[in-house]
């Protein structure tokens, strides 16, 4: 198709006009832009100091939620028992020292085993003040504290030691012994008339007759060897040179029914 010139021009006008109509776009925009660019750079240099702080602020914000998201994610993986208390205003709670249990005890156990501790403990406490009484009361014998004896395991032989050495038959010092107390081991038992020990000695007597029968340095009126003798001392010094048991044992006892009874026992026992 051949254009007229009419529509050359016309043509090349209008190529004309869109290029002139896109450079001024083009420049327009280029400034525009420029401009747009140097009051942001303005505006941001005027408020640094705004910028650090939100900065700050913002990033103080974003910390925190972090944490507890991250803490809200851990709680929600791992189920966790809980238990709902209901207040009541009329309960006082008393804060107590609770006593340790015993790992593998029940409470039951506990209780049973703390009565039983407690019950011992007041059953041991009794037998020691009770103890602790009867030997006050045995060991006091007018204000003094008397010696724990050591008693021969046969009486038998005691009485034949003690009876040899002063002419008296061991028969009748057994006798003896067994009237006063029963054959008893040392001791301070005393009568209402004051005689005292094993064989019963008054004790203005024992001053003057009794003697140290086991070698210890001392006379004791309780120890049974140290009474053995005496007894067969003051026996064989009471009935003379021809051993008068009747003699003997009247200065012992002054009594016929003392007299038949010790003889009594003796014979028994083969006098």
């Amino acid at each position: 198709m051949t254009l007229r010139p009419f529509d050359k021009l016309k043509a090349g006008f209008a190529c004309a006009i869109v290029y002139i109509t896109n450079n001024i776009a083009k420049s327009f925009k280029e400034r525009i832009k420029e401009r747009i660019k140097s009051k942001i750079v303005a505006i941001s240099v005027e408020n640094l100091h705004f910028t650090k702080f939100a900065s700050y602020t913002i990033l103080a914000s974003i910390i925190p939620l972090s944490i507890l998201s991250a803490q809200a994610d851990r709680s929600e993986s791992k189920p966790e028992n809980k238990i709902a208390f209901v207040k009541n205003e009329n309960i006082l709670e008393v804060k107590t020292d609770q006593p340790k249990i015993t790992p593998g005890e029940s409470a039951d156990q506990k209780i049973t085993r703390e009565a039983a501790e407690k019950a011992t403990a007041e059953k041991m406490a009794v037998e020691k003040a009770v103890a602790e009484k009867t030997a006050q009361s045995a060991k006091k014998v007018t204000g003094k504290l008397v010696k724990i004896y050591n008693d021969p395991s046969n009486f038998d032989g005691l009485y034949q030691s003690a009876g040899a050495a002063y002419g008296i038959d061991w028969r009748i010092l057994k006798s003896v012994h067994y009237a006063e107390t029963g054959c008893s081991g040392s001791t301070m038992k005393r009568n209402p008339s004051g005689a005292t020990g094993p064989f019963q000695f008054i004790p203005s007597t024992w001053r003057r007759w009794g003697i140290d029968g086991d070698g210890d340095g001392k006379a004791d009126i309780g120890n049974v060897t140290d009474a053995a003798y005496s007894a067969a001392r003051y026996l064989a010094v009471s009935g003379g040179p021809a051993n008068n048991y009747k003699k003997s044992l009247w200065s012992y006892n002054p009594s016929a029914r003392y007299y038949t009874k010790v003889m009594s026992i003796a014979k028994g026992l083969g006098l």
